[in-house]
């Protein structure tokens, strides 16, 4: 819990220091690609950090063109 806790806090931290200056730029886009990235990181990070088992994409993609390439074969 306080690993996690740690993470939340240096990802607010990163947020504080890079969103007004993409804000003093304009850069409305960028703030929400920029937010989204961030939120998804500090998900994987902090499920890392509590030993979550977190599935690798790889898999996914074998599993869905498992099925295409016995088709072929």
């Amino acid at each position: 819990m306080l690993k996690s806790l740690g993470i939340l806090l240096i990802f607010i931290a990163i947020a504080i220091f890079q969103i007004p200056q993409l804000a003093k730029e304009k850069m409305n886009k960028e703030i929400v690609i920029f937010s989204i990235f961030m939120v998804f990181t500090a998900v994987i990070a902090i499920l890392k950090v509590n030993d979550v088992p977190i599935p690798n994409p790889l898999e996914l993609i074998a599993y869905t063109l498992d099925p295409i390439l016995n088709l072929f074969s």
